[in-house]
């Protein structure tokens, strides 16, 4: 799988992964897209792969013909769209030296002698003390102007950090709700337990995974090839299907859509291949026991 361009945000990835699995859901490939839509082939294959931001008209098209409810898509793209607009962040400012005052030497009173008639001559100030007062005032300036200018970014850092943040994901099913529908438009694929590994050919990998907090399970599937179809099942609950629909679907990582399960161990697999591939090979959550 490549990686993302830098300029890439975490929001706009996950739009375009709850793009890709709605477009799985609906088994259309990008020719049909592009005929049952307003927006081309070409386009479908920028905004399904993240090169290109898709506008909202194209999310709410897709969402119809996968038969999806378009709340969480669309909240998606909204968080992708806030963060491809905002400005970035401006750089610490740079710390403003302190100017210390200059050190004097103490300057002995000079001596006058005048006549006792003569009138007191008015003082002046002395150069040195001057110039000793001017440097102190600019201090003091300097410094106060560097209060101001990092007072800013300290009072946001506190005030963010007595913010607590919620550690739990807020899932959007539980159990039988979340059967068939998608992993990412549900957050059931944030933070999964990995149940097992399976290989069933050179390049391609099966991972069974399931999440609690949904009480859910489903397949993860990568280096697969055109026309490779993934099926998970428990006993007694409806089998989900995964089929790779054209070239477009390779080279990225999959999801089936989601079982409802109370248990991990009742997960299972079957992956039948590609024309010319091994025949149909199914795969159980963990080893039977002895």
């Amino acid at each position: 799988m490549s990686l993302p361009p830098p300029e890439r945000t975490a929001e706009a990835i996950a739009c375009a992964e709850a793009l890709r699995g709605l477009r799985s859901r609906s088994g259309l490939s990008l020719k049909e897209l592009g005929a049952q839509t307003p927006y081309s082939k070409s386009s479908w294959e920028r905004y399904l792969n993240g090169k290109t931001h898709p506008p909202r008209g194209a999310v709410m098209a897709l969402c119809r013909l996968a038969r999806q409810a378009p709340a969480h898509p669309l909240a998606l793209w909204e968080r992708a769209e806030t963060a491809r607009n905002r400005p970035p962040r401006p750089a610490a400012p740079a710390p403003v030296p302190v100017v210390p005052a200059p050190e004097l030497a103490a300057v002995p009173e000079p001596v006058s002698v005048r006549e006792e008639s003569s009138p007191p001559e008015p003082r002046h100030p002395r150069p040195a003390r001057r110039h000793a007062r001017t440097g102190a005032v600019l201090a003091a300036a300097l410094l106060g102007a560097a209060w101001l200018v990092m007072a800013g970014p300290w009072r946001s850092e506190r005030a963010d950090a007595d913010v607590p943040a919620s550690s739990e994901p807020e899932f959007a099913c539980h159990g039988e709700r979340c059967t068939g529908r998608d992993v990412i438009a549900t957050r059931c694929g944030m933070h999964p337990d990995m149940v097992s590994t399976h290989r069933p050919a050179p390049g391609l990998r099966v991972d069974l995974r399931y999440e609690a907090g949904c009480g859910a399970g489903w397949a993860r599937v990568w280096g697969q090839r055109i026309g490779d179809v993934f099926t998970v099942s428990v006993a007694g609950g409806e089998p989900q299907t995964l089929t790779v629909p054209d070239k477009y679907a390779t080279g990225i990582r999959l999801h089936t859509p989601m079982v409802a399960t109370d248990s991990p161990d009742a997960l299972r697999v079957c992956v039948s291949l590609a024309p010319g591939g091994p025949r149909q090979q199914c795969y159980p959550a963990a080893p039977p026991s002895p």
